[in-house]
């Protein structure tokens, strides 16, 4: 019902976007956005579920992709994809980003983003992934960090590389719209370093479109896959 109303108010504030306040769009965009993280906080509580939505059912993935869906297309200036003709300046991009949700299909499969989540031992299981992203506006640098086991036995893989914008024409408004590139090059784990082109795994963040962009939300689609999708939020920034 909550979903239906925030689509309602979606609707409201697109047929009236030229007579809109940018001030009235923000608050309808805030409203979803805030509603669309307290669903997944809600999602994650149930059951022990493994975290960033590797194991949400089709339905609660239907009302994910609805939430964003409706927070991606609102001609909100908060969006700053959308907002604005003018690029996204990488160090709007920088930071360090904790995956809340994804729906890549060989994330799921691997129960990770490294493949290291299949295994069947406690110390193995999936406990988050932080991308760090750095660098200059000329080169940035990235790391992937996946965390595994539990508290008294966790340990991390690192996958490393650099990133860039790519400039491509967004689907969804027709305005430019930046992509994120990401180029592997090493994976280390534990005292092992290896080349990046080893784990076919990493496929999933090589290149992602940017669909929402604010100051701590970041939402991701697969360039070659769009059905994958990835919530990020920047670190520090309670999800409740």
């Amino acid at each position: 019902d909550e979903l239906k109303e925030l689509k309602g108010n979606k609707k409201e504030a697109d047929a009236d976007a030229d007579a809109d306040t940018p001030e009235k769009l923000i608050a309808v965009s805030s409203e979803i956005k805030a509603e669309l993280l307290s669903y997944l906080t809600e999602v994650h509580a149930k059951n022990d579920k493994l975290p960033c939505g590797l194991d949400c059912t089709d339905k609660e993935r239907k009302v994910i992709l609805d939430f964003i869906t409706c927070l991606s297309t609102i001609a909100s200036p908060s969006n700053l994809v959308n907002s604005k003709r003018e690029k996204i300046e990488t160090t709007q991009a920088m930071g360090e980003w904790d995956l809340l949700y994804t729906c890549s299909h060989a994330m799921l499969i691997n129960r990770s983003l490294s493949g290291l989540g299949r295994s069947t031992s406690s110390q193995g299981q999936f406990q988050g992934l932080r991308k760090r992203l750095g660098g200059s506006k000329y080169l940035g640098t990235a790391e992937y960090i996946e965390t595994f086991g539990g508290e008294e036995a966790s340990f991390e893989v690192v996958v490393t590389g650099e990133w860039y914008f790519e400039e491509k024409r967004s689907a969804i408004t027709g305005l430019p719209a930046p992509c994120l590139r990401m180029e592997p090059k090493k994976v280390i784990y534990g005292p092992t370093t290896n080349g990046a082109d080893q784990w076919s795994s990493l496929g999933p963040i090589k290149l992602t479109d940017f669909l929402y962009l604010d100051e701590d939300l970041m939402i991701l689609r697969g360039n070659a896959n769009t059905n994958s999708l990835f919530i990020y939020q920047r670190v520090g920034v309670s999800s409740k």
